[in-house]
């Protein structure tokens, strides 16, 4: 940042319209100054020189100060445009990651899906064979909407089922098939222009081995590849990021530094190359200077994806224009001062110009007694213009001060707070929509539904059941338990052992299960309320629902599949994912999240053990009437304490909360100590 200011500091303070502005009124001042200086030494010889001597120095240290105060300006507008900045291309890259994570899950338990399976290793497949496949994928993609294409090949390049009927593809010999094939991987993910979806640009492919069994070393059937919405994925990253009217343009680059996603293609057109690593800089781009922040992912879990970063990119010539619009119902110019985030510098010029007006006011005086004493009456109006002089400096010092206070480095931390807390409970959605399309597709398990159309399970049915339980919960780490349960909501397997107590136990209406049983339709679920349940250890979670239809008649419900979310450490993860942090990597001293519902009740909360799941939390109930999407940001009071407070509410992702009959507005709330 330092090498980054002390490199450009006059292209930015050129490109500021407040230091121009600033600069430009002290000097008309300064020059007003010198001009009535000379004249009060023109015409009053009566005067000693020293009066005018010692004026001269004030104003000479009014100068120092600009200096000083010129500086602050350049420093904490950069700071502010850098924080917006990285913080954009930071998120946008990371969320892409989380989410590109699941895909990794996705292509291994599906490629494991017996349905498949068989179909792949019959000799003479029916036409009828290959429609239950595809209507088997379709449903899939029903759940996870996050494909536009599923594509399952034989091993010699052949495609034996596919979705999208608009694809006109039979074969392919992309090295990306031999590479799934002979890959040791659980799977491969590749990004690029590929004959698997020969009308689109790009596409980012998610491939693995089809085994007979779950033994990797199993003869090999055939290839699985996921074709992933990367485009529509990026487009609604990039809309959640962008503020209307934001000028930036928002992009993802890849290893090799080529755009490979844009907010703005017409500005920042896709294979557009960026040479350097992550960080800040200057780039003269189509003969423009523009700030860039690029940024490496975090990562998710261990997972780095391809080595992509986020970038933002802004002109230098609109990246400081402002609107000067009132923050907030409240004034931020008393508090500013007690706050610990408030730059010292600030104080010290502000404190600084206050004192030397003092001074040129007693000089003024002094030399008022002098003129009086000596009958020199002509001197008087010079005295009075200069105490007005240095009166208007000492003014735009502090309205400069003000407007770093309040527009720069207040409206910087705001902004910042609400948009963590918008982060936070994003995250949460996306991450249970998953949880929706897993109930959904779990659901649908072949093996499930031929199992429960006797009226009892016997021993090995359920052994059966109960292994493919547990084989799904090894790999959705996410959940404390899977079950499954009969018409009359008894259960009848689980996947977690320490939970076996539970098989023969019937479930009451707060788990979601009665209402799940009521649904044959495959896009249904449930979900229960955030309440204390024995499923979780008497601790507060969701409970994912979906109805297990029969085979041969889908309308028919035969039971349904509940799935435990182990909502404490989930949830406590992605509140400390967003909380600020200091050079060292820790959470800022005494910043902490809640996720809360509306009713005030805490649903999660990370770095703050004073507050516990299910208490109630003492905030101004306005911030938890905020619409659905909504975020906002304030100064507020909290047991005392001061902290600046971002909140927001949720909004859904895709379909999930949006359009699929499942209403739940969470509120994530930020507090950083002020």
């Amino acid at each position: 940042m330092n090498d980054f200011l002390q490199s450009h500091s006059t292209k930015l303070l050129g490109s500021m319209p407040v230091v121009k502005s600033f600069e430009g009124r002290l000097a008309s001042l300064n020059d007003w100054w010198g001009k009535i200086t000379l004249i009060g030494k023109i015409n009053s010889h009566n005067v000693a020189t020293t009066i005018l001597d010692d004026m001269s120095r004030t104003q000479l240290k009014f100068g120092e100060l600009q200096k000083q105060l010129t500086h602050n300006l350049l420093v904490e507008n950069v700071q502010k445009l850098v924080l917006d900045n990285s913080s954009k291309a930071q998120v946008a890259i990371d969320l892409l990651i989380r989410n590109l994570f699941e895909r990794t899950a996705d292509v291994g338990f599906l490629a494991t899906d017996d349905d498949i399976r068989v179909f792949l290793g019959s000799a003479n497949v029916s036409t009828e064979q290959t429609q239950f496949i595809e209507n088997r994928l379709r449903e899939y993609v029903k759940k996870y909407s996050v494909y536009d294409e599923i594509i399952v090949f034989d091993t010699q390049g052949n495609v034996k089922a596919h979705l999208d009927k608009a694809n006109p593809i039979s074969y392919s010999n992309d090295p990306l098939l031999a590479a799934t094939l002979k890959s040791d991987q659980d799977y491969l993910e590749t990004f690029r222009y590929s004959d698997l979806q020969s009308e689109r640009r790009h596409s980012l492919i998610y491939s693995c081995k089809i085994t007979q069994t779950d033994d990797k070393s199993s003869p090999v059937l055939g290839v699985l590849c996921l074709c992933f919405r990367f485009d529509d994925e990026m487009h609604s990253i990039f809309d959640g990021l962008l503020m209307s009217g934001d000028i930036g343009v928002l992009a993802i680059i890849d290893r090799d530094g080529q755009v490979i996603a844009s907010s703005n293609e017409h500005l920042l057109p896709l294979n557009t190359g960026f040479k350097g690593d992550a960080g800040l800089r200057m780039l003269n781009y189509r003969r423009q200077d523009y700030i860039v922040n690029m940024r490496s992912t975090n990562g998710y879990q261990g997972f780095y994806g391809l080595g992509w970063r986020g970038q933002m990119m802004t002109g230098l010539g609109m990246a400081f224009v402002r609107e000067e619009r009132q923050l907030s119902r409240n004034s931020y110019t008393e508090i500013m001062h007690q706050a610990s985030s408030f730059p010292q510098e600030l104080r010290e010029i502000h404190q600084a110009s206050s004192d030397i007006n003092t001074d040129l006011g007693l000089l003024v005086l002094n030399g008022q007694i002098a003129s009086a004493r000596k009958n020199a009456t002509e001197f008087m109006p010079v005295l009075e213009a200069i105490r007005q002089i240095g009166s208007d400096i000492t003014a735009i010092f502090n309205a400069s001060v003000k407007s770093l206070q309040e527009v720069t480095v207040m409206s910087s931390h705001l902004n910042n707070a609400g948009f963590l807390a918008s982060l936070a409970v994003d995250i949460m959605d996306r991450n249970l929509y998953e949880r929706a399309n897993d109930c959904r597709w779990w659901a649908l398990t072949s093996a499930f539904r031929r199992g429960l159309t006797n009226a009892e399970l016997s021993f090995t049915e359920a052994r059966q059941i109960s292994e493919i339980l547990q084989y799904i919960n090894a790999l959705y780490t996410v959940y404390t338990n899977l079950y499954l349960y009969d018409s009359q909501g008894r259960i009848l397997a689980v996947s977690s052992p320490q939970y076996q107590m539970l098989v023969g136990v019937k479930l009451d209406e707060s788990t979601g299960a009665t209402e799940a049983l009521k649904h044959s339709d495959s896009q249904h679920y449930t979900v229960s309320a955030f309440d204390k349940t024995h499923l979780y250890g008497n601790r507060h979670t969701y409970i994912y629902n979906a109805a297990i239809t029969d085979l041969e008649d889908p309308r028919k419900v035969l039971g349904g599949i509940g799935i435990v979310f182990d909502s404490e450490p989930q949830f406590e993860s992605m509140l400390n994912d967003v909380l600020p942090r200091d050079k060292q990597g820790k959470v800022l001293a005494g910043c902490f999240g809640v996720f809360a519902q509306r009713n005030k009740t805490i649903i999660a909360v990370a770095n703050n053990p004073a507050l516990k799941v299910g208490d109630t939390l003492d905030v101004d109930a306005a911030f938890l009437g905020l619409k659905t999407g909504h975020r906002s940001s304030e100064v507020i009071q909290l047991n005392g304490t001061s902290y600046i407070f971002g909140v927001a509410v949720s909004k859904g992702y895709r379909e999930y909360k949006v359009q699929d009959g499942y209403r739940n507005d969470v509120i994530a709330m930020v507090f950083i100590p002020f």
